[in-house]
């Protein structure tokens, strides 16, 4: 409460998909009732970017899919990598826009990136601007690591041409004290717990995982036989 301003947030046990009641609520788990994950109240310019989906391989080349709402002045986005220090990789990659543009797609190639695997998490940054003739309407950014992931029939799957034995488990987001109700400090506990067991593999059942456990699994290594967080 700010003042005499209140927010109120109104949460419905059930889904308002049958299938996912059907799936979820009657078959195969009970679920928690009330709010049990973060919830953010996000103020955004009236032209924003909305998301950005990213796509980097193990050759270099870089792909972002840039969706965008609301355009109607801004008319140019541009996008530049950089390492987890700041400091830019390649040249920036620059699209124009036009008034009512949904989704852009910018591309280019880096040469000998530092590539990702589950013992060497390799990981760069994109951040991503929406502007108005030189002036930041909006921006965001988002970790990755160059990686090509393939299915190979009737052989496996591969990661950066090298053949994997994936050794892992599913994991529900749970815990005995706190039920659904996960912390940083847990998603982190039960990641060390998989590398103390040599797995390479999560299975995140039945759906996506809060934000922090994907940030902890694609950032934990090995060091001197200690887990640390690059």
């Amino acid at each position: 409460m700010t003042g005499n301003n209140l927010l109120e947030v109104s949460v419905a046990k059930y889904s308002s998909n049958a299938s996912v009641n059907a799936a979820e609520r009657e078959a195969d788990y009970w679920q928690f009732g009330g709010i049990y994950r973060s919830v953010y109240l996000e103020a955004r310019p009236q032209q924003y970017i909305d998301r950005i989906a990213v796509d980097g391989k193990a050759n270099g080349s870089f792909k972002v899919d840039v969706h965008t709402q609301g355009i109607t002045s801004a008319n140019t986005i541009k996008a530049q990598i950089k390492t987890l220090d700041g400091v830019a990789v390649g040249s920036p990659m620059t699209a124009s826009i036009s008034a009512g543009a949904t989704k852009t797609t910018l591309n280019t190639t880096i040469l000998n990136p530092n590539l990702w695997t589950a013992e060497t998490p390799n990981l760069y940054r994109v951040e991503v601007t929406l502007e108005n003739s030189g002036t930041v309407v909006h921006k965001t950014a988002e970790r990755f690591g160059f990686r090509t992931i393939e299915v190979r029939s009737n052989d496996g799957i591969y990661i950066n041409d090298k053949k994997i034995i994936f050794k892992g488990a599913n994991r529900h987001a749970f815990h005995p004290d706190s039920g659904r109700t996960i912390s940083p400090a847990i998603d982190r506990a039960d990641i060390e717990l998989m590398k103390e067991m040599n797995m390479n593999t999560v299975r995140m059942s039945h759906y996506p995982p809060d934000q922090s456990f994907l940030h902890w699994r694609s950032t934990i290594t090995e060091a001197n036989g200690r887990l640390s967080r690059l």
